[in-house]
């Protein structure tokens, strides 16, 4: 067991983890969102909600919240093993359950189980790296993430592993789309943006770490 932290400062680190999350991700929409086509994005990646959205800002704020749907389970997983005293095993079977639903409901045949299987494998990686930010002494992200990862080595490791996890996730999702360039070109820009973002992230935390 992992042992329980009091809710107030559970609550205020949850928070500023979602916080900066969503930052990302609304940085690399800032970044991207201009590619969109028509067609193409109810179609790259898993139905979480309906695409079909014709004004940019509803287009952006679509795009954020499907990048934010397995750091929303994977942190409300995390607040539970810290929150709850749960087991990670345990904590990770509501977002199986999640992901699941998605699953069942999906009639275009769209999010397949190898899509959610590599959705679950990032959320198990997305969710110890938040148990080790929530238990750590810090309570501003940046505080967490220097006292979660002293020196910052064990940082970009997991950075690197991030990466290579949702572009795993994005392999399986255009797998459903067949040959499609533009999806496979705004998939390849989104992942770039990311990419570049937490370099940046990584060489303020620490600087001269990044690589």
């Amino acid at each position: 067991m992992y042992g329980k932290i009091l809710p107030t400062i559970l609550d205020t680190k949850c928070g500023n983890i979602y916080r900066e999350e969503r930052a990302v991700a609304a940085a690399v929409a800032a970044d991207v969102i201009g590619s969109y086509i028509a067609g193409v994005w109810d179609f790259v990646m898993p139905p979480v909600l309906v695409f079909n959205l014709l004004k940019n800002k509803r287009r952006k704020e679509g795009f954020i919240l499907n990048m934010l749907f397995t750091k929303k389970l994977a942190l409300e997983t995390a607040r539970d093993m810290a929150g709850n005293d749960a087991g990670k095993d345990e904590a990770l079977q509501k977002a199986e359950e999640a992901t699941g639903k998605v699953l069942a409901a999906d009639s275009r045949g769209v999010y397949s189980d190898k899509i959610r299987q590599k959705q679950l494998r990032e959320i198990e990686l997305l969710t110890v790296h938040y148990h080790r930010l929530i238990m750590s002494g810090g309570k501003t992200y940046e505080e967490m993430v220097k006292a979660a990862y002293p020196g910052g080595q064990g940082y970009l490791e997991f950075v690197r592993k991030l990466n290579q996890a949702e572009k795993e996730v994005n392999h399986a999702a255009l797998s459903t789309v067949g040959k499609n360039d533009s999806a496979r070109q705004f998939v390849g820009k989104m992942e770039k943006s990311i990419e570049e973002i937490r370099r940046l992230d990584a060489d303020k935390y620490f600087p001269g770490a990044a690589v």
